[in-house]
């Protein structure tokens, strides 16, 4: 399957699908010490931009054996639409394959040196495949609701897939399949599984919720709708599991939902040279 190919590939390069030169508890693009936590990348500094800005910062959540190599398309795209540095941030978690508990560890640090470098009460959250999950986790667990105004979920597997049940049945849970007892598409089945924990309420909080998902994701063979969340606006987008992160339509909703304008608009253009 292209999914498990693109896992194997990315894993070789320590996650990252570019292969970059950070390693992935580099802090040196933040404005902060993460101490070996966690790494990434944000702030006026590193995008080269000046520092104020009246908008609600951006937070940025890469997935499955990915890192925050993810969203630099996506922070050019904000920029070119009147965005500055302190808006747009991107973490990397320090395993390729974090578990939930991790991710909630990772981002409960991150979203809040955000808001403390920034000022900004609340966040606009993005994710990507487990870090849809991830983002959800966090928020339940830590009982964050009110550090988000904006979730925005691209392929999470929010309701499990048949191939983590797979995986989770026959042993393979190491490595980039880690998660697979958690994202088992049969979790109802299993008494208090965290996934129905997590589910007992989709959109819980006062946050806006959109998902996207794609018509050609193998991850969700035999469950396309996984990554629906009741209560939120669901788009399908006809694309595969990278494609609902990278494609252009896909950019255009994301930044369509978390700034409230269109990305054409040229009030919120910035002028070229």
């Amino acid at each position: 399957m292209r999914h498990l190919r693109q896992l194997r590939d990315a894993r070789r390069q320590d996650g990252c699908i570019v292969d970059c030169e950070f390693d992935r508890t580099d802090d040196s693009r933040l404005p902060w010490s993460a101490d070996g936590a966690y790494g990434g990348w944000g702030g006026h500094e590193y995008h080269g931009t000046e520092g104020e800005s009246d908008r609600t910062p951006v937070v940025f959540v890469h997935g499955n054996q990915r890192d925050a190599c993810d969203w630099v398309q996506h922070a050019s795209f904000f920029l070119q639409r009147g965005y500055t540095g302190d808006d747009l941030w991107a973490i990397t978690f320090d395993d390729g394959t974090p578990g939930h508990e991790a991710m909630a560890e990772g981002l409960d640090d991150f979203v809040g040196r955000v808001r403390e470098h920034t000022g900004a009460e609340t966040v606009a959250v993005v994710g990507h495949s487990l870090g849809v999950t991830g983002l959800r986790y966090w928020l339940v667990s830590r009982n964050r609701l009110e550090w988000v105004d904006t979730f925005v979920g691209l392929a999470g597997a929010n309701h499990g897939t048949v191939l983590c049940s797979w995986c989770a049945d026959t042993g393979i849970d190491g490595g980039p399949y880690s998660s697979s007892e958690f994202l088992r598409a049969d979790y109802g089945t299993i008494p208090d599984h965290p996934l129905s924990v997590l589910n007992a309420n989709e959109t819980p909080g006062d946050i806006e919720y959109y998902t996207l998902r794609g018509t050609d994701d193998t991850l969700f063979w035999r469950c396309r709708d996984s990554p629906v969340l009741d209560g939120a606006t669901n788009v399908l987008l006809e694309t595969d599991h990278d494609g609902v992160r990278a494609d252009q339509t896909a950019l255009e909703y994301i930044y369509r939902w978390i700034s409230g304008s269109h990305p054409y608009n040229v009030q919120h253009q910035v002028a070229g040279p």
